[in-house]
């Protein structure tokens, strides 16, 4: 193995010219210097240098190996701000996983507020349902998940995840503009009793909002149809198909042919951001966490955050 150390003592003499010279610009002794770069040459197994007057020349060989202790050094170097780097959250790479609507609305612009504080962390997105994403994220596939609260979702008292709130997001009915509702600003959900409904798949997170929310108000929603995608549930609302709840900050491209009218209930899901307990001290997903923090900061500016959950162990859990 060669040694790091006489890689630089031997640029040191191949740069100022005299053995006397490297060894006080690497401030030890000419001998120590001279038995160093004598253990050189036995780890490599070549002679380096010769006498040539009161001077020392180097051999071919260690012309070959001056060569290389530079491209060496130098990759060291690299090596060393990398490590620092990395540290500091600046190089590596993070997956984070999230619900469809989030993707857009708050993955991707917080990925570009990472990135462009730091250009070499890389970061993957993928959409995943709760409990896909909770057994990923469990297996170290994720390291972030951003999701609803749901059936699924990990409780307070869940040892292995810690959670931040990331706030509200609201939920309005869409209707075709051929509705006697299209006109109005609000409506009660009750009004929509004897409506069809267009759902989400049956009982993932939307489809337990819908649930709940009409229940509370005295009725069960009678789904006709349902759909994973937002478009084709607001294709299907254009057509008269139905009616659907459909959340307020996904910024949703509305067809031309679909009202949105504001419920006078309070219809609501709770977002957040969920890690493995500890897993805050990692300087990359931090450095994400923080930056969905300042998306829904600026972007969502009436969004309220509700209390964070921390892992028992930790005195408190990334912010929101």
């Amino acid at each position: 193995m060669i040694s790091v150390p006489r890689l630089r003592l031997l640029l040191a003499l191949h740069e100022r010219g005299t053995l006397q010279a490297a060894a006080s610009t690497l401030h030890i002794s000419t001998s120590a210097a001279s038995q160093q770069l004598a253990a050189l040459g036995k780890e490599v197994g070549v002679q380096l240098t010769e006498t040539d007057g009161r001077r020392l020349r180097f051999t071919e060989a260690g012309n070959v190996l001056v060569d290389h202790a530079y491209a060496l050094v130098a990759q060291i170097e690299r090596a060393q701000g990398d490590i620092l780097a990395a540290a500091n959250g600046e190089v590596g790479g993070i997956t984070v996983g999230g619900f469809a609507t989030a993707i857009p609305s708050l993955l991707i612009p917080a990925a570009g507020l990472v990135r462009r504080e730091r250009p070499r962390l890389e970061i993957d997105l993928r959409e995943v349902e709760i409990q896909q994403g909770l057994s990923q994220l469990g297996s170290g596939e994720l390291d972030v998940v951003v999701a609803v609260d749901s059936a699924g979702a990990p409780t307070a008292e869940a040892p292995r995840f810690s959670r931040a709130s990331l706030g509200v997001d609201a939920f309005d009915v869409a209707v075709s503009v051929a509705h006697p509702l299209a006109g109005n600003r609000t409506a009660a959900l009750a009004s929509l009793k004897a409506q069809d409904w267009v759902s989400t798949a049956a009982g993932d997170a939307c489809d337990q909002l819908l649930h709940n929310a009409c229940l509370a108000v005295g009725f069960r929603p009678r789904v006709r149809h349902r759909a994973n995608d937002w478009l084709a549930i607001l294709a299907l609302v254009e057509a008269q198909m139905g009616v659907a709840l459909v959340p307020r900050r996904a910024h949703l491209p509305v067809p031309g042919g679909v009202a949105i009218v504001s419920p006078a209930e309070r219809i609501q899901r709770h977002i957040y951001a969920i890690v493995r307990c500890g897993a805050t001290t990692h300087p990359a997903i931090s450095a994400y966490l923080s930056a969905l923090t300042r998306v829904v900061n600026e972007q969502w500016p009436a969004v309220q955050s509700t209390h964070d959950v921390p892992c028992a162990d930790e005195n408190s859990g990334p912010t929101a």
